[in-house]
């Protein structure tokens, strides 16, 4: 009896606590949810930043990096989690960014199981407008075994009725997504990174995508704010932790590049990263990459190792983390000269920066990629803190 009391409690109260949600949905009249393989972060700031300058009270909660609301004065206020993350997080965060009665909100998208990125979109946010940066080959083990079937998982947070931005360019992919539109009476737009001229990206204080900003400035103009206002607001917003930096660092009379790309950690994001930076051009001859390894992520040591043998034009690569030898000896199988490896697992990050200044010559570029979370953000900061920005952040 007392278990059935129980459970009619929580039934009932699980109904009021929904229903209390939807109400604070129903205060934010414009409503976007990022979703995608790379750029979600940045792009919920970007958005929410030039819709901010266009005079909308815009707030913005981001899960990347450092999971944070960001309300309309542009500040970040930091999520501390208990526990591990999960998708009920966005209920209250919502709750209490409609307590700042905005004009909008951007969020991004916290799920990867596609059952609860479906239940994100049409239960948590309901969107009135869609956003998805791109469809790459990443946590193929929880949303694959295939690119296509990261791109069906992504299609469950396509919005009802109204309409969805991509940057993603493969019309494979493109076709999923606009098949499923179709289904639920939307529509999707394509946008292009020529969109944006260099002489508009070189506003940034940091590294940001062309791609990232095209999307963007489509969403903001949709949104009624004009392109160069919009930009003025993105050129001014604090960008994610995880933005790619460079850093100049002298010593020992070697001058040291260090650019922290431990965000891009899929292999398509990781080479084309190498592409933008010119790695092997005149500028930029001697390169270093610092590849950062995690024990519970297998599949991507896996495409690590086979970066390290094939794709990545560096001179020397240096492992650090934890399961380090497992991606030592998959990348020889492969066929590298084992020379041109250090195996650093398990050391610390001065030990780390020790030997890559060690290693480098003269004028050489030092690449951090693999993984962010844990050795990668202390090496970050140990790396930076000797810099100074090359872009004078």
């Amino acid at each position: 009896m007392i278990i059935t009391l129980l459970a009619i409690f929580l039934i009932g109260y699980g109904i009021i606590e929904y229903q209390l949600h939807l109400r604070y949905l129903r205060r934010i009249p414009i409503r976007v949810h990022v979703n995608g393989t790379r750029g979600k972060s940045s792009v919920t700031r970007l958005i929410s930043a030039g819709l901010r300058s266009g005079n909308l009270r815009a707030v913005a909660k981001t899960t990347g990096t450092s999971p944070c609301m960001i309300y309309e004065d542009g500040k970040d206020r930091l999520i501390h989690r208990l526990g591990k993350a999960n998708i009920k997080e966005q209920m209250p965060v919502i709750r209490k960014l409609s307590d700042r009665n905005p004009d909008a909100m951007v969020i991004e998208c916290m799920a990867l199981q596609p059952i609860l990125q479906k239940i994100t979109e049409h239960k948590l946010v309901q969107s009135t407008v869609g956003v998805i940066t791109n469809v790459r080959p990443d946590h193929l083990d929880v949303m694959g075994p295939t690119v296509k079937d990261v791109a069906i998982a992504f299609s469950g947070t396509i919005p009802k009725k109204s309409i969805l931005f991509t940057s993603e360019t493969d019309n494979e992919l493109l076709q999923i997504l606009k098949k499923k539109a179709r289904s639920l009476g939307s529509e999707v737009k394509p946008v292009a990174a020529a969109w944006v001229t260099s002489e508009e990206m070189s506003g940034f204080s940091y590294f940001e995508w062309k791609d990232n900003v095209s999307l963007a400035l489509t969403v903001c103009q949709y949104l009624g704010v004009e392109r160069d206002i919009a930009l003025q607001g993105m050129y001014s917003m604090t960008p994610d932790p995880g933005a790619l930096k460079i850093y100049r660092i002298e010593f020992f009379n070697k001058i040291i590049e260090f650019a922290n790309g431990f965000a891009a950690n899929d292999p398509e994001s990781t080479i084309l990263l190498s592409k933008n930076l010119g790695i092997g051009t005149k500028d930029r001859q001697f390169s270093i990459f610092i590849v950062n390894c995690r024990a519970d992520k297998i599949q991507r040591s896996e495409q690590l190792a086979e970066l390290i043998a094939h794709k990545l034009n560096g001179n020397r690569y240096v492992l650090t983390g934890t399961f380090t030898r497992a991606v030592y000896d998959e990348a020889i199988r492969l066929g590298i000269d084992e020379e041109l490896m250090v195996d650093l697992g398990g050391k610390k990050v001065e030990d780390i920066f020790e030997a890559v200044v060690e290693l480098a010559q003269p004028r050489t570029i030092v690449v951090g990629i693999g993984n962010m979370v844990g050795l990668g953000d202390e090496i970050v900061n140990y790396f930076s803190a000797r810099g100074l920005n090359e872009f004078g952040v």
